[in-house]
């Protein structure tokens, strides 16, 4: 098998600062860096115009700009969440023009709400779904749910891998000056970090109700509110609940700037409601910084686990983490670059590409459910 050095991913690329979109950037880095050519297809319609991607601005647009940039043997890698009709309208059109082009292809499914979407689909939907599957030599699922909802559809595992979206952390940046002012002028401080593809503040109300509640021990305490489409619900809340002093509300800020942030405060909460596999957990766990995070899917060694939507259970496990910190032990690699190794083996066997890269232990992708504590635990 002739390799192929050229590959063309097809996702969601910054802004907004979402897992998916940083992870199409982080993954293009790395595949230049292991000497392959990239092009990127930025399938957000809004963006605007850059030299660092392709922008399509609707579905001919796009089955026009896959058809230029796989006109040479190419891999085509296509992002996207898999929890609604347009995006498996996607996967099939996609895979479709790899077949026509002869592309090698690669798909990753990035949403926690992919299983649920499955379930109440009908049967005509399922076999629509299995036969735009059938044009993917490889299926990477984000978390093991997933994996397990293709399979009860009836892909082949073989077919199917398990990599969590995450790559090695970048450079943070520097804070600004009033992040820096209210780290100083408040203690604790949570970083309170949004997620979910069609509500992201869904669970920002429950750290706000723990928050008012941590208040009465912490009188100092403060929290930083950030996320893609952050503000219009959260906002009216803090304000009923009086915790304007208490809470700085940023909205999407810069990838840069959120690991500053990250790697300041005591603590990062993670509530929502649906999680593929949430990139800013991964992060603060490699920074060293305690996670306190909803248990609505299993969630990586050294995260303190709550009541998915209880705040006052999230209010006594932030109350254990102020008092008693978390333990941390070093690993011998981080899962950046575990998941990293991962990827490029599926890259290289699919692409038919030699052996240059170190093969590290074997990727941890998730800790099993009945493995967790509430009161975290690490490897």
């Amino acid at each position: 098998m002739t390799p192929i050095r050229h590959t063309v991913i097809a996702g969601y690329y910054p802004p907004p600062f979402a897992g998916e979109p940083i992870h199409v950037k982080q993954l293009a880095a790395l595949l230049r860096s292991k000497g392959l050519s990239v092009d990127i297809v930025n399938l957000n319609h809004r963006a605007n115009a850059s030299t660092e991607y392709f922008r399509a601005t609707g579905p001919l647009n796009l089955a026009l700009l896959l058809w230029r940039r796989l006109r040479r043997p190419s891999i085509l890698h296509l992002h996207t969440n898999g929890h609604g009709h347009k995006s498996w309208l996607l996967i099939l059109g996609s895979g479709l023009m790899g077949r026509l082009r002869r592309a090698r292809t690669l798909l990753t499914l990035h949403s926690g709400l992919l299983p649920g979407y499955l379930a109440l689909c009908g049967q005509p939907r399922r076999l629509v779904a299995r036969l735009a599957l059938g044009s993917f030599s490889r299926i990477i699922c984000v978390n093991r749910d997933i994996e397990a909802a293709l399979t009860a559809l009836g892909v082949v595992s073989t077919r199917l891998e398990v990599i969590p979206a995450y790559l090695p952390l970048p450079d943070a940046g520097e804070l600004t000056e009033s992040d820096r002012l209210f780290l100083q002028t408040h203690w604790p401080v949570l970083l309170a970090v949004a997620g979910g593809d069609k509500d992201p503040e869904l669970g920002l109300p429950i750290v706000a109700h723990a928050l008012r509640a941590l208040a009465q021990a912490f009188p100092k305490i403060g929290a930083v509110f950030v996320g893609w489409q952050v503000g219009p619900r959260i906002i009216p809340v803090i304000r009923k609940l009086s915790l304007e002093h208490h809470v700085l509300c940023l909205g999407e800020v810069p990838h840069e700037r959120c690991l500053a942030l990250m790697r300041d405060c005591n603590v990062v909460v993670r509530s929502t409601f649906a999680d593929g596999d949430a990139i800013t957990v991964r992060e603060a766990v490699d920074l060293g910084v305690a996670v306190v995070a909803s248990d609505v899917v299993p969630r990586p060694t050294g995260t303190v686990l709550f009541l998915t939507g209880d705040p006052a259970d999230l209010s006594r496990k932030l109350t254990q983490v102020f008092e008693h910190g978390t333990p941390r032990q070093e690993a011998e690699h981080s899962q950046g670059e575990l998941i990293a190794d991962a990827l490029w083996r599926v890259y290289r066997e699919v692409g038919g590409l030699p052996l240059d890269s170190i093969v590290v232990p074997a990727l941890q992708t998730n800790q099993e459910p009945n493995a967790q504590t509430s009161t975290g635990s690490f490897p």
